[in-house]
């Protein structure tokens, strides 16, 4: 297994020095997922096929008519990204609609029907490809990336899209200090920016002191690392560009040009900030365009005239000609919504809720297929080593402690109870495809022994009970646990009343409720929680992109540890100093990520840092890779069969890998 898996890795190293696209086999005829040339000469060298006739949309010939857009030919770059649909060339038409349960953030079955990233992850799930970008060069050394624009690329409100754009995000808004500090992300290193060249209007190159072997999976998977914005469009709100900025801001009810910039910057950053859009028809890439939001906070896209991909038969993309979000009230209306057949795709279902789609399918007129969920674990625990309730610190700190609580959860039962035995009771770990997967990582204290549980919080000293029979903090104190969190999916709601029910068996009292989504995140960003509970999205490429935000402090969505994560990114002059396991694992991560990629050295840094926040435990997780309901209307085409062999992923965006932008409604609606 490792051998394979190194062979893989080896495979992968050579695309991204190369730029080369390491495909799915498709020597039987089936795609699990569609396939993307970078662009015509690529379609060209790949196929023996050529392009030189272009469609559009109906919709856009009759603006083309009337001379409200200029003809396709003018509107595509020169060379566009060609797509191989899954199945067949599809027809113009119809409306995609999909479900939120948050106004302004998240709704991935309508943020990812649009999302286009400089660079992509290819049907591998390993190398990265081209996307916006039409080709990239990496020197030998990692330190020199230069990217090459798409010639006559606009933006959809037709103005060129050019490196000028990339020279504004650098210089006027990450190089300013009133917007950006202290800049971070994934472009800065040692906290420097790189030295960032214009060479032409399609070439720009960016320079560091230092190897940065993980950029270009960083840029390939995270929309916000793009690395440009429209200077077109934000120059009217920055003061360097508008003296009266300042006025502008103040019409718009803003205290100053920062914070009004700021705001209309925030849909062009990360994934989940997508649906925060305000501004009709502000210009983007992207497939869609935002066009309006109603008094029910529905918000409705229309497609991009100047989007910069065609079929293998030349005819632009996408082929459907809309795009509605629907905002919903809870999980559960979301859930109905989808069975009556409201939607035209669904991929935030439960397996809980399998059966009853299956039922419900002829009368909702959708069918219903599955992938795997590919991740590190569906609901990992944390408990707060920073919690401002100093006195649950130690407890917390404590390994036995979390040990405890980890063989205290009867994972086979929640498998059985929330996903019908279908998944895989698992600790917080690799997938087994990972390259740093061993043995002992998911059943690592993942054992069903309340015995051993008890035994453990007795020799901790918690062996004293209240009146009610819950254990005794040292200071005489019910130890409690509130158990406070937002949940996007109902099963790990269902979860998190299980996991309660088994620690309030094994003596220690714990609360669990729901509290809104935003109010759950401004808690736990604000270290006020004592607790926190998410899905723990970590693969291979997905930690590589994020900077190990999965497996070191503040562990992503979980949010834990927030003032030794200031103290470790401050080098001591904020927050508060870890313990030196602590410092240990952050300096194994920091040696991992400096490592050249794919090399010997790399790979035992790896195998290091993983068994060090593996065997840590400082994440408690349950269950792995259940099924996936999805659910499609019955002529929605182009989309994933009922027995799809294709991942589900946080690390490649769920539906990106699947480019809704090839689906196609039968009969064109």
């Amino acid at each position: 297994m490792k051998r394979i898996r190194f062979v893989t890795l080896l495979l992968f190293v050579f695309a991204l020095l190369t730029g080369a696209a390491l495909a799915q086999d498709m020597s039987e005829g089936e795609l699990v997922y569609p396939f993307q040339y970078a662009d015509l000469d690529a379609y060209a060298a790949a196929t023996g096929n050529s392009i030189d006739m272009w469609g559009e949309a109906p919709v856009l010939a009759e603006q083309v008519a009337a001379g409200e857009l200029p003809p396709v030919e003018e509107r595509l770059p020169s060379q566009p990204a060609v797509v191989q649909p899954l199945e067949a060339i599809g027809e113009y038409g119809g409306e995609l609609a999909g479900p939120t349960t948050n106004p302004t953030c998240c709704g991935w079955d309508v943020l990812e029907m649009r999302l286009q990233k400089l660079l992509t992850i290819d049907t591998d799930l390993a190398s990265i490809i081209p996307n916006i970008a039409r080709a990239y060069e990496v020197s030998d050394d990692w330190t020199v990336f230069t990217f090459h624009l798409r010639e006559g690329h606009r933006w959809s409100d037709g103005e060129p899209f050019t490196t000028e754009d990339f020279r504004f995000y650098f210089e006027d808004v990450l190089g300013n200090t009133e917007l950006n500090p202290a800049p971070g992300g994934a472009w800065v290193a040692d906290g420097e920016l790189p030295q960032v060249d214009i060479v032409d209007e399609t070439t720009v190159r960016m320079t560091y002191q230092i190897p940065r072997p993980t950029l270009l999976i960083s840029v390939g998977s995270e929309v916000n690392n793009r690395g440009f914005r429209p200077k077109h469009y934000f120059q009217q709100y920055h003061i360097d560009y508008n003296p009266d900025a300042n006025e502008l801001a103040a019409e718009l009810g803003f205290d100053g040009w920062v914070q009004m910039f700021n705001a209309k910057m925030t849909p062009y950053n990360n994934t989940w900030n997508l649906g925060a859009e305000t501004d009709a028809y502000s210009p983007t890439l992207n497939t869609f365009v935002f066009v309006r939001e109603d008094s029910f906070g529905n918000k409705y896209y229309e497609r991009n005239a100047y989007f910069f991909k065609v079929d293998t038969a030349g005819n632009q993309l996408p082929y459907t000609d809309t795009l509605r979000r629907i905002l919903v009230e809870d999980l559960q209306v979301q859930d109905l919504k989808a069975i009556s057949g409201e939607y035209s795709h669904y991929g935030w279902g439960t397996l809980l809720s399998y059966p009853t789609y299956r039922e419900n399918e002829e009368a909702g007129g959708y069918r219903t297929a599955t992938a795997e969920y590919s991740r590190g674990n569906e609901y990992s625990i944390m408990f707060n080593f920073t919690t401002p309730n100093v006195e649950l610190r130690d407890i917390f700190w404590d390994i036995r402690f979390r040990q405890a609580m980890s063989v205290a959860i009867n994972r086979e039962e929640l498998n059985e109870l929330v996903y019908f035995g279908l998944a895989n009771p698992s600790q917080n770990s690799p997938v087994p495809s990972s390259l740093f997967f061993e043995d002992w990582m998911p059943g690592y204290y993942a054992q069903f022994d309340p015995e051993l549980a008890n035994q453990l919080l007795d020799e901790m000293g918690l062996d004293q009970r209240d009146a009610d029979g819950f254990r005794l903090r040292p200071d005489g104190e019910t130890l409690f646990l509130n158990f406070q969190v937002s949940v996007p999916e109902d099963s790990w709601r269902q979860m998190g009343e299980l996991i309660t029910s088994y620690w309030n068996e094994v003596g220690v009292k714990t609360s669990y409720k729901l509290i809104e989504t935003g109010l759950y995140r401004e808690l736990r960003d604000g270290n006020q929680v004592d607790m926190a509970a998410w899905g723990t999205d970590m693969l291979d490429i997905g930690e590589m992109s994020n900077g190990l935000a999965n497996m070191r402090p503040q562990w992503g969505a979980r949010a834990s540890g927030h003032l030794w994560r200031d103290w470790l990114d401050s080098d001591g002059e904020e927050g508060e100093e870890p313990p030196q396991e602590i410092k240990d694992l952050w300096d194994a991560g920091e040696a991992f990520l400096a490592a050249p990629y794919g090399s010997d050295e790399w790979l035992e840094l790896g195998q290091e840092f993983y068994n060090l926040s593996m065997g840590g435990l400082y994440q408690i997780g349950t269950i792995q890779r259940p099924p996936q309901p999805l659910l499609f209307k019955t002529n929605l085409k182009n989309t994933p069969p009922n027995d799809t062999t294709g991942q589900w992923s946080w690390t490649y965006r769920q539906w990106v890998m699947f480019m809704p932008e090839q689906w196609y409604f039968e009969g064109g609606s």
